[in-house]
């Protein structure tokens, strides 16, 4: 029994020992997986952070932490990898064990290097329970941190024992210090940020607070409001959310900066980094042409949003995914905006596509947005295009190069052989011209070209220059294009020249346009086919396109001869430049003169006869420098030339001399001379009294060689007055010799000679001979001279005749009351400058009428009329006042001399004779004739149905009445 019971002892004792070991290693086993996080509890916010400090809200939970054992207080540690924790900004807003608060004495907290620890008294609880932390803010800095950081909790029992219970939260933290997600299109935004018109999907937050509105302080932002989303025409400028009378950012105050979003670079580049944006481009190959393009932008919104690029084709249709080998977002953050894509064009066939690059979310409109094009062509042979390939000589031919790409080097040549005879060198030089892409030119005479280096524009895709054919030859010209060379070194010109000549050499051009170069035209519209020595003409007329100056040739027999059209001996000018509108004129130049460096054309119109007067093209003799002074007649005439015959003829001088009815007033003293001078373009006046004076003035002719003086004096600039009486007046001209007379004239000069014959003391004859011995009359004379004369006198004007209007008549005649009363009379004085008044006046001196006019011909008469409304009949005093002197004549104003029948006079009545006297016919009445009017009667003024004053018409009028009469009887 007592073994039993041993046995089963022994057997109870080892089935504890089992037991005990199981349930130790339950235990154990249970502690170790309760003290984890509590997920469900646990969390962090924001996880996405920028690099600088921020403001968390973190709530941590643990399963369960065992207190125990009292060796030491429990604690719970957030490990933030790079980040680091401030506890003294940091807020524990409560610490809960077992679901019951613990004051703040029964918990502390700590940092050290990126973790925070809150350490939690033994005394708390005696057993294993949850905790739980609420910290708001948690304030951590990550600016030393970036990309993403694991947030770690661990945690030590009250025995010593710790455990890592894992991640809490994993937080991104970017490179921005300003965005937490920087070109998201999103997220939070601190404090001195920058953001952007257009905005939508970002949050303002000041530590863990959001805010919903902020207030603009400066320039056109100031007072405006600011919220998210932000207005695609918000104000820029700063805003913030404090006082907006406060300072942007003074203190804490949260603010940002409002900017328009801009793509600043947009470039589509060629192989040869040429931007060729709104260019072309060959098709090429995928390494070649439009398989090799580069899109490179820049934009300024990039810790906002990714720029996005787009290829559409001429259709409309996107592209992108055939042309772009990358990815069409890409991210301009951290690189300062600037982003690129390598582009390939050449499988999708010709066409102009359109490339654009905007923001991938809000920002695609305005400024945040370019496009471009880029147009690829179907030929990838480079060609040469001429503007035209048929001109004038001397016209600019403009060339381009096509099928190139931008930045690739061409050169463009023409062989000497082309050339016109006679070309120099410098003029060689400049039959490419120094325009557009042209980026070098010469004349290689070593290679034998003329030839110049073009660029392929970056802009338009082809290369463009200029050829000046006035060197050419009249011929098929071809001009050379060869391939593009990288190695044409242009800032070196020595070089560029070797390098130029050598691709000349040593390849075949890739194209070779021929140019036809044809003779241009010339012609002259004046002079005509007469010419007078010394007169002063306009050469003009036209040219064809290509002709820039032309000379101008004089030929008698042999040789042209060159004229100068300077024409003054002050310098020689031997061209005419022409006009835009290919026509060409000088003014004012005498043929006759000039001549200065040996040129003798004008020499040979100094004298009569019939020559060859032609224009050429200057580039046929020289140029405008240098211009050959004699040519002969086969080289002028294959020269672009024209040529006419002109006649030269002696001088002349007509003149037209007008005084007042063949005298000139004393208070007037001058006269109207018309006239032409043709060869001489000024004409002297000599004007010669009866006593001898001689006066000297002279006029000049206009540009058409006509003069016109409506008041030359007749006294002269010399200084004298001429006495009344008979007065001679001579115009003279030099002839072609340029002198007067033999050109020894007494005193040097005319003006000289006539200071002479006042000297003298002559007659009035006697000084009209020795001018003309002097002038005209002189040996060997060509001199004009054209004589007038006229009588000078005191001013006078006369009454000469008075008569009611409607019946003329000579003489002082009646009028009647109401009657209009005609005035005629002369004078001497000149119209216009003067003025005649007649006034008719009672006997005591009343004014009745008066009438003023200072129009009458240069014949001198002149005519008034006077109303004479309400006039009494009577005898008045009509005058006549030009201010100088007057006239008067006494005035009879009758009842009514229209309707007065005259009473017969004491004439006998006829006695008829045997012969039979004739029907008077309707021709029979005689008209009034010059016979004088007989005086009135000193008859008392007549009563209503008669009066005196019928004269001799009525007379003659009742003589054939009583004829007509008495023959009647007879009958």
């Amino acid at each position: 029994m007592t073994d039993y019971n041993d046995k089963i002892r022994a057997v109870v004792l080892a089935a504890l020992m089992v037991f005990s070991v199981f349930a130790g290693t339950v235990a154990l086993s249970g502690t170790a997986a309760a003290q984890s996080i509590d997920t469900g509890n646990s969390s962090l916010s924001p996880t996405s952070v920028g690099s600088t400090t921020v403001n968390h809200d973190a709530l941590v939970a643990v399963d369960s932490l065992d207190f125990s054992s009292n060796s030491q207080n429990a604690s719970v540690t957030v490990d933030f990898g790079s980040g680091e924790p401030d506890a003294s900004a940091s807020t524990i807003n409560s610490v809960s064990v077992g679901g019951s608060s613990l004051n703040a004495g029964n918990y502390s907290v700590s940092t050290s290097t990126n973790t925070l620890t809150v350490e939690i008294n033994d005394t708390v609880a005696s057993s294993s329970t949850g905790v739980d932390i609420d910290i708001d803010p948690l304030v951590v800095d990550w600016s030393s941190a970036s990309g993403s950081q694991n947030v770690n909790l661990s945690v030590t029992d009250t025995s010593g024992t710790s455990s890592n219970l894992g991640t809490l939260a994993s937080v991104s933290v970017s490179s921005s210090s300003t965005r937490a997600a920087p070109s998201s299109g999103g997220g939070d935004v601190y404090d001195g940020a920058t953001v952007f018109q257009g905005e939508e999907d970002i949050n303002f937050v000041n530590g863990s607070t959001t805010i919903n509105s902020l207030t603009g302080t400066s320039g056109d932002a100031e007072g405006q409001t600011l919220t998210v989303p932000i207005d695609q025409d918000q104000a820029t400028g700063q805003y913030h959310d404090g006082d907006p009378d406060t300072s942007f950012r003074l203190g804490d105050r949260y603010g940002v900066t409002v900017l328009q979003p801009d793509v600043t670079t947009f470039e589509v580049q060629n192989s040869n980094g040429e931007d060729i944006a709104g260019g072309s481009v060959p098709q090429g190959t995928p390494s070649t042409g439009a398989g090799n393009l580069t899109v490179v932008a820049t934009y300024n919104y990039e810790e906002a949003e990714n720029l996005e690029i787009t290829v559409e084709n001429d259709d409309g249709l996107d592209v992108t995914g055939d042309a772009v080998a990358s990815n069409a977002v890409k991210s301009g953050y951290g690189s300062n905006g600037d982003v690129s894509w390598n582009v390939d064009l050449s499988d999708l066939n010709t066409g102009t596509f359109t490339f654009e690059v905007a923001g991938s979310d809000d920002l695609d409109f305005g400024s945040a947005a370019e496009s471009t094009t880029v147009t690829v062509t179907g030929d990838d042979d480079v060609t040469l295009d001429l503007e035209s390939d048929d001109v004038t000589r001397g016209e600019d031919v403009t060339y381009t190069v096509r099928g190139s790409n931008a930045g690739d080097l061409h050169v463009v040549a023409i062989s000497d052989q082309d050339f016109r005879d006679g070309v120099s060198n410098s003029d060689a030089d400049r039959i490419f011209r120094n325009v557009g892409d042209v980026q070098f030119k010469e004349y290689n005479s070593s290679a034998g070209y003329a030839l110049a280096v073009v660029q392929i524009d970056d802009g338009t895709g082809v290369g463009v220059g200029q050829i000046d054919t006035s060197y050419l030859d009249t011929t098929d010209v071809d001009v050379d294009l060869y391939g593009a060379n990288a190695s044409i070194d242009l800032t070196n010109s020595g070089t560029a020249s070797t390098t130029a000549a050598s691709v000349i050499s040593g390849n075949n051009p890739e194209d070779d346009p021929s140019l036809s170069v044809n003779e241009g035209t010339v012609s002259v519209d004046t002079p005509g086919n007469t010419y007078v020595v010394g007169s002063e003409i306009d050469i003009n007329g036209s040219a064809s396109e290509g002709v820039d100056d032309v000379a101008f040739y004089v030929r008698r027999q042999g040789e042209y001869k060159l004229l100068d059209l300077d024409g003054s001996g002050n310098g020689l000018q031997s061209t005419i430049s022409v006009d835009a509108d290919n026509t060409f004129e000088k003014e004012d130049v005498i043929l006759s003169e000039g001549g200065d460096g040996g040129v003798q054309g004008n020499d040979l119109l100094s004298q009569p006869g019939t020559y060859r007067f032609g224009v050429i093209d200057a580039a046929d003799v020289n140029g405008t420098s240098g211009t050959t002074q004699s040519i002969n007649v086969s080289a002028f005439n294959t020269g672009t030339s024209n040529q006419k015959s002109i006649r030269v003829t002696d001088t002349e001088l007509s003149v037209t001399y007008q005084s007042v009815g063949g005298a000139v007033s004393t208070d007037d003293r001058v006269i109207n001379a018309t006239g032409t001078s043709l060869g001489s373009q000024t004409v002297a006046f000599l004007f010669v009294d009866e006593r001898g004076t001689v006066a000297y003035t002279t006029v000049n002719a206009d540009d058409d060689n006509t003069f016109e003086e409506d008041e030359l004096d007749i006294d002269g600039t010399n200084g004298v007055t001429l006495a009344e009486g008979q007065v001679s007046v001579h115009a003279l001209t030099n002839g072609r010799d340029n002198q007067y007379g033999d050109g020894t004239l007494p005193g040097g000069s005319l003006s000289g000679f006539v200071s002479t014959l006042n000297s003298d003391s002559l007659t009035g004859d006697q000084a009209r001979s020795r001018i003309l011995d002097q002038t005209t009359e002189a040996v060997a004379s060509d001199d004009r001279m054209v004589t007038s004369q006229f009588r000078l006198a005191d001013s006078q004007s006369t009454i000469g005749s008075v008569y009611p209007e409607g019946m003329e008549a000579s003489g002082v005649n009646p009028v009647g009351v109401d009657d209009t009363v005609v005035v005629e009379g002369s004078t001497n004085l000149r119209p216009d400058d003067n003025a005649i008044t007649v006034e008719l006046m009672t006997t005591d001196g009343s004014s009745v009428a008066l009438s003023t006019t200072d129009e009458w011909s240069y014949d001198g008469t002149w005519m008034v009329s006077l109303e004479l409304d309400d006039v009494q009949t009577g005898t008045y005093d009509l005058e006549a006042d030009d201010s100088y002197n007057t006239d008067v004549v006494e005035v009879e104003i009758v009842q009514n001399v229209q309707t007065a029948t005259p009473e017969p006079t004491e004439t006998p009545e006829p006695t008829p004779t045997e012969t039979a006297t004739p029907e008077p016919t309707a021709t029979a009445t005689p008209e009034p004739t010059a016979t004088s009017t007989p005086e009135p009667t000193d008859t008392p003024t007549p009563t209503e149905g008669g009066g005196p004053g019928f004269g001799a018409i009525v007379a003659v009028i009742a003589l054939l009445a009583a004829a007509l009469l008495a023959t009647r009887r007879d009958n």
